[in-house]
C-alpha cells in the first residue's frame, strides 16, 4: 500500500479561472478546471477545442512563428504583373505612368512581414497547447505550471513498499526536475527513504516530523 507523505492542508481551490489572448486575427482561450485544462484555437480558417489533464503537459517550451503565405504570394505576383504592365506602357508612349498593381502588390508584400504571429509551444501527446506570445503569455505558462506541477504532486508524492529505494530516489528527483517539489522537499523526501531502507519498518511520516 502507499504511503501518502505528510503536507499542509491546502487553500481553498479559486473559481474556475478562464484566460482569453487575442493577436493578428488568432484567438485563443484557456479554462482552468479542477483536473484538466480546457483549450481552444481560432486561427481564422478553423476553430478547435481540447480538453487536456495538467499532468500530460510538458515542461518543455518550443517557439512557432506563423506568416499567412497568401498574402506574400499575391504581393509578388501584382508586383511582377505591376513591372510589366510599367515597362509596357513606357514602351508605348516614353511616359513614364506607374501602374496601380506595383503599389498594391508592395502593400501586400509590407503586410506580409507585419503580419506575424508568434506563440509559444507547451506539447503534450494529445495536442500541442499554442500560448500566443504576448504580454498575457507569462500568466497563462505561469497557471499552466502550477496546476501541472500541483496535478503531479498529487498523483506521484508516495512512498512504496513496494519500490526498491532506487525507484523511489528516481520518482523524487523527476518531480524535482518537474517543478512539483523544491530543494527542501526532496531532502526531506530522500531522507524517508533512506530511513525506510534501513528499517522496513520505520514510520515513513518520520523525516517530515524531524524537520
Amino acid at each position: 500500500m502507499n504511503t501518502p507523505l505528510v503536507r499542509q492542508p491546502e487553500a481553498p481551490k479559486p473559481d474556475a479561472l478562464r484566460l482569453e489572448q487575442k493577436r493578428a486575427g488568432a484567438k485563443t482561450f484557456f479554462e482552468f478546471g479542477e483536473e484538466s485544462l480546457r483549450y481552444g484555437l481560432d486561427d481564422g480558417s478553423a476553430s478547435r477545442t481540447w480538453t487536456i489533464e495538467y499532468a500530460e503537459l510538458s515542461v518543455e517550451r518550443e517557439r512557432f512563428v506563423e506568416r499567412n503565405t497568401w498574402w506574400r504570394n499575391v504581393g509578388a505576383i501584382w508586383v511582377v504583373l505591376g513591372g510589366v504592365l510599367t515597362a509596357m506602357d513606357w514602351a508605348k508612349t516614353q511616359v513614364f505612368g506607374l501602374s496601380i498593381w506595383l503599389p498594391l502588390g508592395a502593400a501586400c508584400l509590407v503586410w506580409y512581414a507585419l503580419r506575424i504571429r508568434r506563440f509559444i509551444v507547451v506539447p503534450s501527446p494529445r495536442a500541442n497547447v499554442l500560448v500566443i506570445d504576448d504580454a498575457s503569455a507569462g500568466a497563462v505558462l505561469a497557471e499552466i505550471d502550477r496546476r501541472r506541477a500541483a496535478q503531479l504532486r498529487d498523483r506521484f508524492d508516495y512512498l512504496s513498499p513496494d519500490e526498491s529505494p532506487e525507484q523511489q530516489r528516481h520518482r523524487v528527483l523527476w518531480l524535482q526536475r518537474q517543478g512539483s517539489l523544491d530543494d527542501h522537499e526532496v531532502s526531506a523526501r530522500l531522507l524517508q527513504i533512506d530511513l525506510m531502507a534501513q528499517s522496513p519498518s520505520a514510520d515513513p511520516r518520520q523525516g517530515e516530523r524531524d524537520e
